[in-house]
């Protein structure tokens, strides 16, 4: 008897069409119309490296996540050709509860295939798609072609949740009142020398109050913010609640013919800042204008559970940041030869000093020479 083997078996040496697998079908992009719209969106920022889009194969970032759900949901065609616009550009590990982009988006096609003219429920069948730490609150049709997220805004506000370990808020409340008015605040930033030079920003109100439950809360509105400014303005806060330096401090640094130079010190740790809203005059959702009409179909907003519970989400986990920041505090290693006692507090008139807004806008520019120099080198002939 013949072993079993493949003439054995029936059907085996013939070659069966394999079943193609079925991949998304083409879409037919030359039938969609599209509009500009306003979005408004929350996130909690932890696990992100900042909202600004960046290769997610690198690092992932709030907007990533965001264009990944646009072109699921087939809302936008490519990242390219939807004129995208942010509003607050938030650093790794920033909050917001309240950011804005405008973009085009895809409108609701007819039964025929033509055009409706209608919008999708947005936030809906973005949020279907999103995170759980990413939502889209509400949306609406941009008040004109030219609206822009960025360059509309009439200002934006941030609050800043730090655990209250004794700290002498009505100090700190009335220090910042110091930062309100137009001052250069080139001292209390980031300096991003390659794209910005004018370094004056316009604060419109800042106060500091006690929240309870061992958490308070530094909140400032302004036009615009420069890069770690809310964070430097709220490192030197502490530093005068906890009496360690004195609220001349910030007349003096805001004075940069007297302080030309940036004293060097950490900004405040970013877990705590949320960008808690926009204020635009054309935006029914926003604060600065009015409520829009009751029934209004030109507006979409997320159910209120959603909402709500995004916002509950977000203030669980401040609190959490201020204990862990509370028992990190507490468990700090000894100092030399047993001392337990607080780090010696170097004044800030009294630090090593970066270097000038000038000297640093030379180095770059020589840096430049010296690298086009180096190409011209290099060139062949």
């Amino acid at each position: 008897m013949d072993p079993p083997g493949d003439a054995a078996m029936p059907g085996l040496g013939k070659s069966e069409p394999k079943k193609r697998k079925k991949g998304p079908r083409d879409f037919d992009w030359s039938k969609a119309t599209f509009h500009h719209f306003v979005l408004k969106i929350a996130y909690v920022g932890t696990n992100y490296h900042g909202n600004a889009w960046q290769d997610p194969k690198i690092c992932p970032t709030v907007e990533a996540s965001l264009f990944e759900a646009l072109l699921k949901t087939r809302l936008i065609q490519d990242r390219s050709s939807c004129n995208f616009s942010r509003c607050g550009r938030t650093d790794k590990g920033v909050h917001a509860a309240g950011n804005y982009i405008s973009l085009s988006l895809r409108l609701k096609p007819g039964a025929d295939g033509a055009d409706a003219g209608e919008d999708f429920d947005y936030p809906s069948m973005l949020n279907g798609v999103l995170p759980q730490d990413i939502r889209v609150l509400a949306s609406c049709r941009a008040p004109s072609d030219s609206f822009d997220a960025r360059f509309s805004c009439l200002y934006r506000a941030y609050q800043y949740y730090f655990p209250h370990n004794g700290e002498d808020l009505e100090l700190m409340h009335l220090a910042a009142q110091r930062f309100v008015g137009e001052h250069d605040f080139r001292n209390f930033c980031k300096m991003d020398i390659e794209n910005v030079s004018n370094f004056r920003r316009r604060i419109l109100s800042a106060s500091v109050v006690n929240c309870g439950n061992g958490v308070a809360q530094f909140s400032v509105t302004g036009v615009a913010f420069l890069w770690h400014q809310v964070r430097c303005m709220a490192a030197v806060l502490l530093l005068i609640g906890s009496k360690l330096e004195e609220a001349e401090v910030i007349t003096e640094l805001l004075d940069v013919e007297k302080w030309p130079r940036k004293p060097l010190y950490e900004p405040a740790d970013e877990s705590g800042l949320v960008l808690r809203d926009c204020g635009f005059s054309d935006v029914s959702f926003a604060p600065g204008c009015p409520a829009a009409p009751a029934g209004d179909p030109s507006v979409t907003v997320a159910c209120k559970s959603a909402e709500e519970a995004f916002t509950s989400m977000l203030q669980r986990h401040l609190r959490f940041a201020a204990v862990l920041a509370c028992l990190a505090a507490a468990s700090k290693p000894a100092g030399p030869a047993g001392d337990t006692g607080p780090k010696r507090h170097v004044p800030l008139r009294q630090r090593a000093l970066c270097p000038s807004l000038e000297e640093k806008q030379q180095a770059m520019a020589d840096k430049r020479r010296a690298k086009a120099t180096a190409q011209d080198d290099a060139a062949p002939g």
